[in-house]
């Protein structure tokens, strides 16, 4: 790709990254996204020179012309199909593991219905919001808003789900402790293949974050409420210092 975005205007980035963003959520291949990327770099770059605008080289608003853009591009159907098993997949894995650390691993049928819908409904809710984001003009604030609203929207199909498991259901199929241990293996196996197919360490040091602290402080003296508190602590702790370490090597590079 060529290396022009220094010299584009911060109105024809946004406008790159928005389209970007527009035709991944609506389920573009990435090798034609990158393709169509490239090329408007070029074209941007020989307006701005001209004093041009955006609108002069898309030929219409940036709106009209992301979905003119996106009605004229196939659907990725197997390539997202392989992004929805992938996150399903993780997902199940986070499950089983917190489930091993917290007594053992047991699923209600509604769980194992249930859990994946939800799963597959929230990834759907965020692919239309984040088109609806890519098109519109919103603010920090208003795109801020809108993404807190969509997880506690996809925090309350699963914790509903979770009471409904409580109340209504039986279990469904348990594991011994030889299966626990397995399923973990298993789970750990699954995260070390997702970071070697996302060429990223995140989908190994996240769940290293979240379970490992609670792990070992149950082994302790530490007991209820105080463990709850210490595990989340460290837990959030190390995620920000990860988070400020990747900005700083993104920022760098």
């Amino acid at each position: 790709m060529l290396d022009v975005n220094k010299a584009l205007s911060k109105e024809s980035q946004n406008f790159l990254e928005n389209l970007r963003l527009y035709l991944f959520s609506s389920g573009k291949k990435t090798a034609e996204i990158e393709d169509i990327i490239e090329e408007l770099e070029v074209h941007l770059l020989e307006a701005e020179r001209n004093k041009k605008s955006v609108e002069h080289i898309v030929g219409r608003s940036p709106k009209e012309y992301m979905e003119q853009l996106s009605d004229e591009m196939s659907v990725d159907f197997m390539g997202w199909l392989k992004y929805i098993v992938m996150i399903l997949i993780g997902a199940f894995s986070y499950w089983i593991i917190s489930k091993a650390i917290n007594g053992g691993i047991e699923f209600s049928l509604w769980e194992i219905i249930g859990y994946p819908l939800a799963g597959i409904l929230s990834i759907i809710f965020y692919m239309l919001s984040f088109r609806y984001m890519a098109s519109h003009k919103l603010s920090k604030v208003k795109q801020g808003v809108l993404l807190y609203g969509l997880s506690m929207i996809s925090m309350a199909l699963f914790a509903g789900l979770f009471l409904v498991s409580e109340i209504y259901s039986t279990t469904f199929i348990e594991f011994e402790n030889t299966g626990n241990i397995i399923a973990v293996i298993l789970a750990i196996s699954i995260f070390i293949l997702i970071s070697f197919w996302s060429k990223s360490w995140v989908s190994i040091i996240i769940p290293i974050l979240l379970f490992a602290p609670e792990f070992l402080l149950k082994q302790t003296h530490y007991q209820g409420n105080v463990n709850l508190i210490l595990s989340s602590l460290i837990t959030m702790l190390g995620i920000l210092i990860y988070c400020g370490y990747t900005i700083r090597k993104t920022k760098s590079s």
